[in-house]
């Protein structure tokens, strides 16, 4: 029965991996910068998941303390690119200099 339990992880690792190759794909064509901000939130899902199953599968607990943090910084590095986002998208592209002048 270990030996099921050792080949389903391994799918289930495999076909994150693919998932995660069509989320970078996503990242880096997408045609908008919300669509390469939600790819790369996707890659990095995908990849605390991957942690997660490695931690399962290899008997790590310490892979799990990996993937909580991961996912940390995640969070933050997708917050700061949806401001950084915002920001941009209420300027209208300009230059902070810029807005500030028109506004006079």
């Amino acid at each position: 029965m270990e030996n099921a339990e050792r080949i389903l992880y391994i799918a289930a690792l495999m076909c994150l991996g693919i998932c995660m190759f069509f989320s970078l794909f996503r990242a880096v064509r997408g045609p908008r910068p919300m669509d390469r901000v939600v790819g790369i939130n996707m890659t990095n899902t995908l990849a605390m998941l991957c942690l997660a199953l490695c931690a399962f599968l290899l008997d790590e607990s310490w892979l799990l303390d990996v993937c909580l943090i991961y996912g940390m910084i995640s969070f933050l590095a997708v917050t700061v690119l949806s401001m950084l986002h915002i920001d941009d998208s209420r300027t209208g592209g300009k230059d902070k200099k810029e807005v500030d002048s028109d506004d006079l």
